[in-house]
């Protein structure tokens, strides 16, 4: 597949884990963020196809960056992941713009299934 991902998390296990699950499913061309900033730029320069952002950062611990990356992008697919799980953040991140949430940890298949379903757009 040649779609670019653009995975944002500051914990780099993380990142692991979900560069491998694409990787299993067959997507190849991943890229990396640890912060708000390089991922912006990444997002800026880049146009990944999807983006897998984390809500929170070391420089961003709310929606900011999702909705800032919207207002660049507003046809941009980005697909939260967070270990919070809470209902109201969900709404909140779907309401500014994300196409799905995954709360972590997830169940592997559960998640490309999901990053299937927004890559074609459903």
């Amino acid at each position: 597949m040649e779609d670019l991902i653009l995975i944002v998390d500051d914990a780099r296990f993380a990142r692991r884990i979900e560069t491998k699950a694409l990787q299993d499913a067959g997507f190849e061309h991943i890229v990396e963020a640890k912060t708000a900033k390089e991922a912006l730029q990444i997002f800026e320069e880049q146009a990944p196809e999807l983006t897998l952002l984390d809500i929170t950062l070391p420089d961003n611990s709310d929606l900011t960056l999702l909705r800032t990356m919207i207002k660049i992008r507003p046809e941009a697919k980005i697909v939260m992941n967070s270990a919070i799980g809470q209902e109201l953040i969900i709404q909140d991140a779907l309401n500014a713009g994300a196409r799905d949430f995954n709360a972590k940890p997830f169940k592997e298949k559960e998640f490309i299934e999901k990053i299937v379903k927004v890559m074609k757009g459903n």
